[in-house]
């Protein structure tokens, strides 16, 4: 009788917690809403090119300098 009991309070536990439904879960906003507006759209090509020319050979010391985040003298 033991184990009929403990299987009908399970079952009770269970039954009682499925009782309620979930919130709907609804998003944001809806495409058929008027007032949400339309974004800019607007074109960006996938492939662009940047037309370089080669020159002449600079001190390397000067462009990492430039070219570091580092406060000077930081040590890195």
């Amino acid at each position: 009788m033991n184990i009929s009991v403990s299987a009908a309070l399970g079952a009770s536990l269970v039954l009682a917690g499925c009782n309620t439904m979930p919130p709907e879960v609804t998003p944001a906003f809806t495409p058929a809403d008027p007032t949400y507006g339309i974004t800019d759209n607007h074109y960006h090509p996938v492939v662009s090119y940047t037309h370089r020319e080669p020159t002449d050979p600079q001190n390397w010391r000067k462009l990492n300098d430039d070219l570091s985040p580092a406060d000077k003298g930081a040590g890195s």
